[in-house]
């Protein structure tokens, strides 16, 4: 994985860490909700709390591990505790980060759009159970939401759009993987590749050695590691390993 994007990611989960544990100790000192919906079922002062510091472990997990899920399902769980806690917008928010984040990483696999919109039912129906807090503010808040999700939407595809004309040919029209969604995780061994293939092409993907780098430390020659990288080219039907790269990082590979 790209050191840069892991510290980034870190330095967001810190902060991120830090607001939980802000909002979790100013809870601690408030009464909680009393007109929340959830206080039919739960004590607010005691929900609220708990709910934010669950968050809190599950951002020291990912700090940890760095699993995108811990992330999502912090804005998930986060989403839903504030807009039934009269903090709406800031709920709003946390929903759409998650759908970004699942978007962006092509995380749902199959039949994504159809998930997607029953995301944003579930998150519709949330914004409903706000209603305790004044229909007018449930009103305007449903209204927002679904600006967003039609404004995030359509930057995401011209986005999308516009970012697949910078792949080659090769990798736009390449059939070699053939009923494996991107995002979803593919298997070397399933393409017949060797024990030191798989490994070369890990090393590459999961590493970004170079030739040099992967001849020193596996005491082969280039000239070795390049002849192995051109019988891989030909499996998986590209020119060169800038091209396999893009094909595969496109995945979750695994040996």
């Amino acid at each position: 994985m790209n050191k840069n994007r892991i510290s980034s990611e870190r330095v967001v989960a810190v902060v991120g860490l830090v607001f939980l544990l802000v909002a979790g100790i100013i809870s601690v000192l408030m009464n909680g909700d009393p007109i929340s919906i959830i206080e039919k079922i739960a004590p607010t002062n005691i929900v609220i709390p708990v709910v934010h510091f669950l968050c809190v472990g599950l951002a020291i997990i990912f700090i940890i591990n760095q699993n995108l899920y811990f992330v999502i399902a912090i804005f998930m769980i986060e989403s839903e505790l504030t807009i039934l806690t009269h903090y709406e917008q800031l709920g709003i928010f946390f929903f759409y980060a998650s759908l970004i984040l699942i978007l962006c990483n092509d995380l749902l696999v199959n039949k994504h759009r159809k998930k997607v919109i029953i995301m944003f039912v579930v998150h519709l129906i949330t914004l409903v159970l706000s209603y305790p807090h004044g229909i007018k503010h449930m009103l305007i808040n449903i209204s927002y939401s679904i600006f967003c999700f039609a404004f995030y939407l359509w930057v995401y595809y011209r986005l999308k759009a516009k970012l697949s004309c910078l792949f080659p040919k090769n990798v736009r029209e390449n059939n070699t993987i053939i009923g494996k969604p991107a995002g979803s995780t593919i298997s070397l061994s399933d393409y017949n590749l060797n024990e030191r293939q798989r490994t070369f092409v890990l090393e590459n993907i999961h590493n970004k050695l170079s030739y040099k780098e992967i001849s020193e430390k596996y005491f082969v020659s280039i000239s070795t590691v390049k002849k192995i990288f051109a019988e891989v080219f030909k499996i998986f039907n590209v020119s060169n390993i800038e091209e396999l790269r893009i094909l595969l990082l496109q995945y979750q590979v695994k040996e």
